[in-house]
């Protein structure tokens, strides 16, 4: 299974992923959710907005807030499981104000030589194949440990 993106916006979840076909082509299929994630997803997904301060200097430097609500992963041309890019969107807005605008980036070359970030690409991507599995906010819901 391949993560392909994720969003979260509004207590909503949307995770769209590839896997094979028992015809032996790739479906890319989507989950959408209402239930509440688990801590650990929520966190991973946060721990990726540091891509958006690295490229976008400016945000940080102003103090200028911004919300993630979606990553898309591309995965590497010769590794279908390494994550080369990703593609962010969100909203950057006036807490003085309801003001905001979107914002939609190109793909953003992901640097390993930067561990901290690899690891929360992977931690993200783990986490979203533990939600689509069945185990959400329980835990161990579905685990018979006898």
């Amino acid at each position: 299974m391949i993560i392909k993106s994720i969003q979260i916006k509004d207590a909503d979840i949307s995770i769209a992923f590839q896997k094979p076909s028992i015809t032996g082509s790739t479906d890319v299929l989507t989950l959408k959710s209402k239930d509440d994630p688990r801590p650990e997803l929520l966190q991973a997904f946060s721990n990726l907005q540091s891509i958006v301060k690295k490229n976008f200097e400016f945000l940080d430097k102003f103090q200028i807030p911004f919300l993630v609500n979606t990553f898309r992963f591309k995965c590497d041309a010769y590794d279908k499981y390494i994550v080369d890019k990703v593609s962010v969107e969100g909203t950057i807005g006036d807490e003085g104000t309801h003001n905001s605008f979107k914002f939609k980036t190109d793909w953003l070359s992901v640097e390993y030589a930067d561990a901290t970030f690899s690891i929360s690409v992977q931690d993200l991507i783990d986490e979203c194949v533990t939600f689509i599995m069945g185990r959400r906010a329980q835990g161990n819901l579905f685990v018979d440990e006898d």
